[in-house]
């Protein structure tokens, strides 16, 4: 029996291996932490801009997991011949029947590890014949006892029925589903969770001859487990509900739930609690963290995987200007990043990759290349100064970007905790407060180890000092964190005084009216490549129209739904246009601009909103601790008119930012008449009982002067 596989996760090599190591831990999902087999990048991956000046066109449905593009097969038969990672075996196999032909030994045949060598369709299609084993080819050949592989044929031939079924199924889905005809090229600046999650939408579209640049080197394999157990590399995210269903959407859920650490609540420790209040959530979506750049990493697995022949990404490159043309589209100029300013640790970067990078960096020239037009522009680069592309559209076209003063700053510092599995649950965040306001915050990582985040106000001339020596953090954490001090090594306390203090981003928001630019002039604007006239438009997305501080995970999540947001709206303008109804009764092939003000009318007002709630959190008592007790109070008293707080609304992934603030305003303004009649009535009660008391007095000081 065959088995057509799944799209795997490249073609990882397995020089020594066993049964055991072979079974999938879901039929049908793709084999877990694959492994670079080629140090050979093609030009599909990501590269550099160091010596480029004419952007390359080729590319190749390859990755640097698999890199022949070729899909791996299963094969079952009386000599089984297994080429996937994730095959399946029995772990409870049956006895072979004697006198049979099951007797016969079985045959595994894996890839060499040898790095340098391709995986050809040669050794995919190899025989599975035990005696014919090549000799000196790579191919290891072990014999197990055929009950390893029970009965399995009629087990591959339902798994093969249901993954054919599936897979039409899913192309029937993407044939039917909607779609504008795309622009001729898209550049997606900044290659962070935002970038590569718009780059996976577009092509899961269909959509072609996408680009990401990014600032940054290339980050480390997601399944680096010596990378990422380092609490030094990247900070950590959770990803909420909203960021689950916005990965589902995008079909990179189950991919990047492979590497978090799933949060069932929370414990804190503060001068009123000393002894730690534990608090467990019951909520639909449970939190799931994960290290910020492993992130990065995972989405940029899935498109080297999946969507490699669609989209290019670039590392160490910036843009560093956009000019905007007539008609739409724009001038785009990029360069090579100053990646050590960028990136000072060299443990977040693939050093498969970053060898060769770095040998060559000195003496590569500084090429600055000017691309001439670009029709669709994407702003994923947050609200950074550096932003090109929100900075040019910052006044033009209906954006404002609107940033607002930090009045309550905090600058902090990483450490690493190694909390005891006997004495500490391993999925709770934990939260320590001491009597001068100074917060750690501690949040779990994949490989077991909390990541603690200590704020500190930058006016705490005393506290900052204290971080700078290793002696006094010692002594700091003895005495204000006994709770985690055991579990904090010296070496780490030595790294985190070296460490220069980080800061936490402000407030800004790009306006509640635009967040795209369209111009509409189709005569005015001509591809400079191709002669054809072709309209263009930008937009911006992530925290380049809403940037908020990390204290409720908002951030990440909010971007995840602006994708799926423009992804939406390009399906409705494409189905509308099918109908012949509104403006898109004869579509232009650059229908697809007329999503961006529709993105603009549904996201904006809600970006607005979202960094409004957020500044309520960060505003102190009378904005944050004292709504949230009146809503307890309220929301206790009368269930079916008030809502709980906001914090907990903020969860309800159904509910628009823009709708809790509204129904928040409501409730405010019943909460403060509710309040007002109790306190009038109190005080009529009061004017009463003095006036009866003083009547009372009067008279009988009159009886007694009688």
């Amino acid at each position: 029996a065959r088995l057509a596989s799944a799209h795997t996760q490249g073609g990882s090599a397995m020089a020594a291996t066993s049964v055991a190591a072979l079974a999938a831990p879901r039929l049908g999902s793709p084999a877990p932490a694959p492994r670079k087999v080629s140090a050979r990048a093609s030009s599909a991956h990501s590269d550099n801009v160091h010596g480029t000046v004419v952007r390359s066109g080729t590319r190749h449905a390859r990755s640097p997991w698999n890199p022949t593009g070729a899909r791996l097969r299963l094969r079952a038969s009386r000599s089984r011949l297994v080429q996937t990672p994730g095959a399946i075996a029995n772990p409870e196999p049956e006895g072979p029947k004697a006198g049979t032909e099951d007797d016969a030994p079985v045959v595994f045949t894996f890839p060499s590890r040898d790095e340098n060598e391709d995986l050809g369709a040669s050794q995919t299609e190899a025989s599975s014949s035990s005696d014919d084993a090549p000799r000196d080819s790579g191919i290891v050949t072990f014999e197990v006892e055929p009950s390893a592989f029970h009965s399995m044929d009629d087990e591959f031939d339902a798994i093969a029925s249901k993954v054919e079924a599936d897979d039409k199924k899913k192309a029937e889905a993407d044939a039917a589903r909607p779609n504008p005809s795309p622009p001729s090229r898209t550049v997606i600046v900044g290659g962070g969770p935002t970038g590569l999650a718009t780059a996976i939408a577009l092509a899961r579209r269909g959509w072609e001859n996408v680009e990401v640049w990014e600032r940054l080197r290339r980050p480390a394999r997601p399944d680096d487990t010596a990378v990422w157990g380092d609490p030094d590399r990247s900070y950590n995210v959770g990803v909420s509900g909203r960021g689950q269903i916005a990965l589902e959407k995008l079909g990179a859920c189950e991919r990047v739930l492979r590497y978090c650490k799933r949060v069932n609540g929370r414990m804190d420790w503060s001068p009123q609690s000393p002894d730690g209040v534990m608090r467990l959530s019951d909520k639909k979506y449970a939190t799931q963290v994960i290290q910020r750049d492993r992130l990065v990493a995972v989405l940029l697995e899935e498109i080297e995987e999946k969507y490699s022949a669609q989209v290019t990404v670039f590392h160490d490159t910036a843009c560093s200007k956009c000019e905007w043309l007539p008609g739409g589209g724009a001038t785009l100029t990029r360069e090579p990043a100053s990646t050590d300013a960028v990136n000072g640790d060299d443990r977040l970067i693939d050093s498969s990759s970053s060898s060769a990078t770095k040998e060559n960096e000195k003496d590569a020239p500084f090429v600055r290349v000017v691309e001439p037009f670009v029709p669709f522009v994407v702003g994923a680069e947050g609200a950074t100064r550096t932003n090109a592309v929100l900075d040019a559209m910052d006044g033009d076209g209906g954006v404002a970007v609107i940033r607002y003063k930090d009045t309550n700053p905090r600058v902090y510092k990483t450490i690493p905790i190694n909390l005891p599995s006997e004495k500490f649950r391993s999925d709770l965040n934990y939260s320590a407060r001491t009597k001068e306001g100074v917060a750690l915050e501690c949040l779990p990582t994949k490989e077991g180890m909390l990541v603690g985040i200590l704020l500190v106000k930058p006016g705490d001339a005393k506290t900052c000092a204290i971080l700078e020596s290793k002696n006094k953090l010692r002594k700091y954490f003895d005495e204000q964190f006994p709770m985690f001090a055991p579990y904090v090594e010296d070496d780490d306390l030595a790294r985190m005084a070296k460490r220069r203090l980080s800061t936490l981003p402000t407030f800004s928001h790009a306006g509640e009216k635009s967040v795209h630019r369209v111009d509409f002039d189709f005569d005015k604007n001509k591809n400079k490549t191709s002669d054809a006239l072709e309209l263009g438009g930008a937009c911006l997305l992530g925290d380049s129209i809403h940037t908020v501080k990390p204290y409720f995970g908002l951030g990440v999540n909010s971007a995840f739904e602006d994708v799926c947001v423009l992804d939406a709206c390009l399906d409705e303008i494409a189905s509308t246009a099918a109908a012949g109804e509104g403006d898109f009764a004869s579509p232009s092939p650059s229908s697809w601009t007329s999503a961006l003000p529709l993105f603009s009318a549904r996201r904006a007002a809600d970006a607005k909103a979202l960094v409004d709630i957020s500044r309520g959190f960060d505003g102190g008592f009378l904005t944050f601790v004292l709504p949230l007790i009146l809503d307890g109070i309220f929301h206790k008293a009368l269930p079916g008119l008030f809502m709980p707080n906001t914090i907990q609304m903020l969860q309800k992934e159904d509910w628009t930012f823009s709708r809790v603030a509204r129904r928040k305003r409501t409730e405010r303004v019943a909460q403060v008449a509710i309040l007002s009649t109790l306190l009038a009535a109190v005080a009529w009660l009061v004017g009463k009982a003095a006036k009866a008391a003083l009547g009372a007095i009067a008279r009988a000081i009159a009886t007694g002067a009688a």
